[in-house]
């Protein structure tokens, strides 16, 4: 077989490419692990390595970029490191560092090891891509608003929780300016300040803004089925938690949990999030021992999916002791 001219191969690789970014949802969505997403990652990182073609780089990195995302959010955070992380360092060799897609991917890459439990490298990195993001396309540009939306998170588990709200304010303002105040990710900023918020501070800015009606409105404006709507209702709950109107909590993150149970299964990371919640709420209402039982299922899911020392992990151990401690 003859040699494939060279004038052809950035218009067979951006075939390739494409045919790649095909398999891939254009907005993937929280769901089950699928093995399947791995199989793609080797193909994407040969193509990247393959071709020259800055535009074609970007494309493909766009895809790497969105099948990291589709893995991380089906909770399978080491292929989403190991592919976003290789797809940018490959790009940047013929994009450069500051080019959108690479920051793009270093902004994914940033989120992912929070979730591997990175703490201290997640942020250096997110504030590192923020900063190069802010500089070059404005702060209320959409991809700084999104690093900005995963480094305050990471900041708040650190423990830096003042400088964490006022970027989230920031990031939720700046969304709504950008994206409009029903888009998704408005609504997905806007649910985690009442995941942020003390007791007080929750009452003072549900008199303002009427913050606790959020589900509702991402009901109305996203369907009840949304993952947004139903993450706006686990952070309900909890905001409800922090209120002491236990019952309201109970109930809500009762229906939450099922609802994740259903759709992903007993060690999806949120769907343990929200038992962890449920064990608060079923132990604060006197049921102890089913609050206890919840708990020693939930860190023993963490250990064994994220490990023992991962922080999530740890933060579950500690509240499990809490609450045998306060046993009556």
């Amino acid at each position: 077989m003859a040699a494939t001219p060279a004038a052809q191969a950035p218009l067979l690789d951006a075939t390739a490419g494409g045919l790649l970014g095909a398999a891939l949802p254009d907005v993937p969505d929280a769901g089950p692990y699928d093995p399947r997403l791995r199989l793609l990652a080797p193909h994407v990182r040969a193509l990247l390595r393959r071709t020259g073609e800055p535009a074609v780089v970007a494309e493909v990195l766009e895809v790497a970029t969105r099948l990291a995302t589709a893995m991380h959010r089906t909770g399978d955070y080491p292929s989403a490191w190991e592919t976003v992380g290789a797809a940018a360092d490959i790009a940047a060799r013929t994009l450069g560092d500051g080019h959108r897609a690479v920051l793009a991917a270093r902004s994914r890459a940033g989120r992912v090891l929070f979730r591997l439990g990175r703490y201290a490298e997640a942020e250096e990195s997110l504030r590192r891509t923020l900063t190069a993001q802010r500089q070059q396309f404005g702060a209320e540009d959409p991809d700084s608003l999104d690093s900005a939306h995963g480094l305050q998170l990471v900041l708040r588990n650190l423990g830096h929780a003042e400088e964490s709200l006022t970027l989230l304010y920031a990031t939720a303002a700046g969304r709504q300016a950008a994206l409009g105040p029903w888009h998704p990710l408005t609504l997905r900023s806007r649910s985690s300040i009442l995941a942020a918020l003390g007791a007080a501070e929750l009452t003072a800015e549900d008199g303002r803004t009427g913050l606790l009606s959020l589900p509702g409105q991402c009901a109305e404006h996203l369907g009840v089925d949304h993952t947004v709507s139903v993450g706006a209702r686990h952070n309900h709950a909890w905001a409800l938690f922090q209120l002491g109107r236990l019952e309201e909590a109970d109930s809500e993150i009762g229906e939450v949990t099922e609802t994740y149970l259903h759709r992903f299964g007993p060690d999806y990371p949120i769907a343990l999030a929200a038992r962890q919640l449920q064990a608060r709420t079923r132990t604060a209402l006197g049921h102890t021992g089913e609050g206890i039982a919840l708990m020693d299922d939930v860190v023993a899911r963490r250990a064994q999916s994220l490990g023992q020392d991962h922080p999530f992990t740890v933060a579950s151990r500690d509240l499990l002791r809490r609450l045998r401690a306060e046993r009556p």
